[in-house]
């Protein structure tokens, strides 16, 4: 059964019940009609109080469909809850809800208990009705937000009396807020020992799509680079000149692990890279990110693999996102040496880390075969 029934109020119901009875037979037996009238009508009030507040709601379902909606910080969004009643009319309900505070209401009306969000809602369904309750609600800090809990305060319609329904089931409603971007400085260098697709005045490859002009022949050119119609046209044979075409391909090597836990400086690490993240989705550079959190799969931490474009944006943010204070880390040597056995280097790392120490094995590798940078928190690049 989806919603949890607390009906307080039913042995109090039944006690009224039971003595409205002993004085209904009471006035039969001194010939009170008058009063059994009286009596008959409010054991019939009372009746019907306890049939609808047993079965309100019995066929009230709630949509419980995976939903996962992406908030920018600041940004804002909505729950969006639908109920379909099959069953007896709900007037004058109450709706509560509990989130986690990733996101906050719109109109101010919540309390907040800690990390959560407490919110009262009106509720109201005719019989064979489906509505929809839209709760608008804003990005407040990076994190995902689910709806812990859900309750429905139904009051009798014509007395005293509630019943309170708790939905059983894990709602599977998410907001997931993406982290502040912030505008930190950044710069690419393309690599011309590698093809790829950024224009380079000096580099080793040429576009054969991207014909530029035309030259002289040599003897050392190929014979499939000569441009006939040129050649006609100056009754001398003509070489194509191609763009030429560097690559440049990036690695966020994030370190989050401080002793049993997580940095300090969590945030403002995250920030920094989705900022990096940013630059790189707006200069078309393909990049990929590891950050030494445990994850279950073929790689045993937070990885998502070289690739570029809207799609690969999202993926890299969203994975920033899910990053917790409370998640579990693994150590960075050891996140380390795993890329270095299963994953090509790019042409430029990032290493982010405070512990140097702990990466000074790849530090020396690697600078052979890659351009290496390390950097530090923010608060270490830059002098007070």
């Amino acid at each position: 059964m989806a919603w949890i029934r607390h009906n307080d109020e039913a042995k109090n119901t039944k006690w009224v019940l039971g003595f409205l009875g002993v004085l209904f037979f009471m006035a039969m037996a001194f010939l009170q009609f008058t009063a059994a009238s009286v009596i008959i009508f409010a054991i019939a009030v009372v009746g019907l109080q306890k049939l609808y507040l047993d079965r309100a709601g019995k066929n009230l379902v709630f949509q419980n469909d995976r939903t996962r909606k992406r908030v920018l910080y600041g940004g804002e969004s909505s729950w969006n809850l639908v109920f379909k009643n099959e069953g007896l009319p709900i007037w004058g309900g109450q709706l509560k809800i509990w989130f986690y505070d990733a996101v906050e209401p719109t109109n101010d009306q919540g309390a907040s208990y800690g990390d959560l969000v407490e919110l009262d809602l009106p509720f109201t369904v005719d019989s064979k009705q489906t509505i929809e309750i839209k709760v608008p609600v804003t990005g407040k800090k990076r994190g995902v937000s689910r709806i812990k809990k859900m309750e429905l305060l139904i009051p009798h319609p014509f007395g005293e009396g509630s019943v309170t329904l708790e939905y059983k089931p894990v709602i599977l409603h998410e907001q997931l807020v993406f982290p502040k971007l912030q505008k930190y400085p950044f710069r690419y260098a393309p690599s011309r020992y590698k093809p790829g697709q950024f224009n380079l005045q000096h580099s080793l490859f040429d576009d054969a799509f991207q014909p530029i002009g035309t030259r002289d022949y040599v003897s050392t050119d190929q014979f499939n680079q000569i441009h006939w119609k040129a050649s006609v046209r100056m009754q001398n044979y003509q070489t194509k000149i191609f763009s030429q075409l560097a690559n440049e391909s990036m690695l966020f090597a994030l370190n989050v692990s401080a002793h049993y836990g997580t940095i300090h400086d969590l945030e403002e690490r995250i920030e920094e890279v989705a900022s990096y993240i940013e630059s790189c989705f707006n200069a078309g550079v393909s990049y990929a990110l590891a950050v030494n959190i445990r994850s279950a799969g073929k790689m045993p931490y937070l990885y998502l693999p070289p690739g570029q474009g809207q799609r690969h944006r999202q993926q890299a943010l969203e994975l920033l996102s899910i990053i917790s204070k409370n998640s579990a880390t693994l150590s960075y040597r050891a996140m380390l040496g795993h890329l270095d056995i299963h994953a090509e280097l790019p042409c430029t790392t990032y290493l982010l880390t405070d512990e140097t120490k702990e990466a000074m094995r790849f530090i020396n590798k690697w600078s052979s075969q890659t351009a290496l940078t390390v950097l530090p928190g923010r608060k270490e690049r830059d002098p007070a």
